[in-house]
């Protein structure tokens, strides 16, 4: 089992599932984040793995 960061929270998250999905189960609007593992920016779409752990940073947008 992985784990997202976002929030100040931990969610668990389940191998096999994408990042976009725990995100979303979980009450959050996943377009409004940058996902990252490793320091490295990952697209949403990306399929958790054990012991992925994924940190979550919202994005500001305006103008």
């Amino acid at each position: 089992m992985g784990m997202i960061i976002i929030s100040g929270k931990e969610l668990p998250a389940e191998s096999g599932r994408t990042i976009q999905q725990v995100i979303s189960d979980n009450g959050y609007h996943p377009d409004s984040y940058l996902y990252m593992v490793d320091g490295r920016p990952v697209p949403m779409d990306t399929v958790i793995t054990d012991p992925m752990k994924v940190t979550a940073v919202r994005v500001a947008s305006g103008g």
